[in-house]
């Protein structure tokens, strides 16, 4: 039962942090001050990830997120049978209607927000590089959420260019004191450039 809820609890933070489909390549953009949040989660309908998730068991699974509208503000993004939507502005992604963000401005180390679920976000690192099964990353930024009603731990990586590369997921059971943790890494994405907004 706790498997199950937890792996229930996975998809919440799958649909709240993530994104479906194919391609390799590899990202080396220069520094994040330069860029936007945007360029960390570029949601323009049609943009799709897909990710290897390992929740502990023998096997992967895969899950898929793909932007399915974008009118310039507002992107609707769906994970199996959920839509998220997510409001797109100068400060960063936002998720509508509360004041949580995603990743915001400033870009830079030690930047906090509040994040989705009640939980506090932090801009921990601004030069990840990441190793996926896409591929490697580099001018990375790690945003760390923690707290909230499930007292999670969210580490989510994004990269410019590509959106989120790398979430690991942990949370400790009061009751058991077990940790489970559940991780999601980029298998492949299809991204649209900048310039095709809406």
């Amino acid at each position: 039962m706790y498997l199950r809820a937890c792996s229930a609890c996975w998809l919440v933070v799958l649909t709240l942090c993530l994104v479906a489909a194919c391609a390799s390549k590899s990202s080396s953009i220069t520094t994040s001050a330069a860029l936007e949040p945007i360029d960390f989660y570029p949601l323009r309908t049609g943009n799709a990830w897909s990710y290897d998730v390992d929740t502990g068991e023998a096997s992967t699974t895969l899950a898929v997120t793909r932007v399915e509208a974008f009118d310039g503000s507002i992107a609707e993004v769906r994970t199996a049978n959920a839509v998220v939507r997510y409001e797109v502005l100068p400060d960063g992604i936002r998720v509508p209607p509360t004041d949580a963000w995603l990743i915001r401005v400033p870009l830079r180390r030690g930047a906090t927000w509040q994040g989705p679920g009640g939980r506090s976000a932090e801009l921990v690192s601004t030069d990840v590089v990441a190793d996926t099964p896409a591929g490697r990353f580099e001018g990375c930024v790690e945003v760390r959420e923690v707290g909230g009603k499930l007292d999670l731990e969210i580490r989510t990586i994004y990269c410019p260019g590509v959106g989120p590369v790398s979430v690991t997921s942990t949370m400790r059971s009061k009751v058991s004191e077990r940790v489970l943790t559940v991780s999601a890494r980029l298998r492949g994405y299809s991204v649209s450039a900048r310039t095709s907004d809406p």
